[in-house]
């Protein structure tokens, strides 16, 4: 589709907010620079770190030459592009030489949910075993790794109760992850299950006592973020494991373990030993991680600023909101 088509379908809107331009190219400096000889307000959304998305890239398994080429275009097309957009969102602060003289366009929130599309969990009853669950597109930044090393070092001990791994989704780490478990021999207590959605996810949830939330942000050079898949354990009730930190989740909110932000092993002792304590202080805590979740964490709290923002660009344009 030609750029002339495109600009058509947006020709009525004066408030265009993009997330994530994804490839970057000529082809969209076109289409910004005619948005920008008109009133439009334009918003970007960046929900991956610009560092992170380099880092990535480097070590993705695409040939040298058109990493290389893949990594020129983004450092060409950047120091120009955010010229055109009015507000930059993002979820984590980074260090950034482009970014840094655009801080006044910059606002910062968090994920948000919608909740109306995310059913609470039922209580698992088995007490006998511990099921432990991760929902996402396997990469190495989830460092799913650790809970399978950990599981490795639990075992050959004297388990105190049985532990299983439930594996969802694909991705591009997790034929590692099944050799992992192979090379480990936990075939009996590592289950994939691949993408699961609507009731066969919920069934998955339900049957589960502990999420994973991304326990490898460390290999992507960050420290903190805002994970979706965080928010979503939350809004279900199901108590989760996380390994960086989360703006979202402070120190008091107790159904969350923190493991340390390296690449050892998850200490399944200990996380047992937090469920356990976690279950008998908050035997409803399914009900009151929902609670918090409806409280904090839908989209309408967090797009709060970014609103108020449009709303003031929007009068100082003569633009309708």
């Amino acid at each position: 589709m030609d750029i002339e088509n495109k600009m058509k379908k947006i020709n009525n809107c004066e408030i265009i907010y993009i997330r994530d331009l994804g490839v970057m190219n000529l082809f969209l400096f076109h289409i910004f620079k005619k948005l920008k000889k008109r009133k439009n307000i334009l918003i970007l959304e960046m929900p991956t770190p610009l560092r992170a998305v380099y880092r990535e890239t480097l070590n993705s398994n695409e040939n040298y030459i058109k990493k290389k080429l893949k990594l020129l275009s983004y450092n060409i097309l950047e120091k120009n592009l955010f010229d055109y957009f009015h507000i930059i969102v993002e979820y984590a602060p980074e260090k950034n030489r482009i970014l840094d003289k655009y801080k006044n366009k910059i606002i910062m929130i968090n994920n948000g949910l919608d909740l109306s599309s995310i059913r609470i969990k039922e209580k698992n009853k088995d007490n006998k075993k511990l099921n432990i669950l991760s929902i996402a597109n396997n990469s190495k930044w989830h460092g799913y790794d650790r809970v399978i090393k950990g599981m490795y070092e639990y075992y050959k001990k004297n388990p105190k109760k049985a532990v299983y791994y439930h594996c969802v989704g694909e991705g591009s780490v997790l034929e590692n992850l099944k050799n992992l478990v192979k090379e480990l021999k936990l075939e009996k207590y590592v289950i994939f299950h691949g993408t699961k959605v609507g009731e066969e996810l919920d069934k998955i949830v339900d049957d589960s006592d502990i999420a994973l939330g991304s326990l490898g942000f460390h290999r992507s050079g960050l420290k903190g973020g805002s994970p979706l898949k965080a928010r979503e354990y939350c809004a279900r009730g199901i108590p989760f494991v996380i390994a960086y930190d989360d703006w979202d989740f402070p120190e008091s909110f107790q159904y969350v373990f923190r493991i340390p932000q390296d690449d050892s092993p998850v200490d399944i002792d200990k996380v047992i030993n937090w469920y356990e304590d976690l279950s008998k202080k908050h035997p409803d805590y399914s009900l009151e991680m929902r609670k918090y979740a409806e409280e904090k964490l839908s989209w309408d709290a967090k797009m709060k600023p970014v609103i108020e923002k449009i709303k003031e660009l929007a009068r100082e344009r003569n633009v309708n909101t």
